[in-house]
């Protein structure tokens, strides 16, 4: 489980706007950098903060991880 990699990228997206912009457009490449299970990269790429909970991240976190940068205006 790599906790700290979901973290760091949802803080990422969080403060940088291009980086939200790359996770909408190229998920893929946007988590490229970030420690993750394939779980968690699957998790996150679909913004639901359920499945990652599933998987023992903090419920702060994945509450966090909700497909706002998959709808947000960016």
């Amino acid at each position: 489980m790599s906790k700290a990699g979901v973290e760091a990228l949802v803080n990422k997206a969080m403060a940088d706007e291009t980086f939200r912009r790359q996770l909408k457009q190229n998920p893929d490449a946007a988590i490229r950098g970030f420690e993750l299970t394939p779980e968690e990269a699957a998790a996150i790429k679909s913004g639901d903060g359920t499945r990652l909970q599933q998987l023992g991240v903090d419920e702060r976190i994945s509450k966090s991880v909700t497909p706002w940068w998959l709808t947000a205006q960016v």
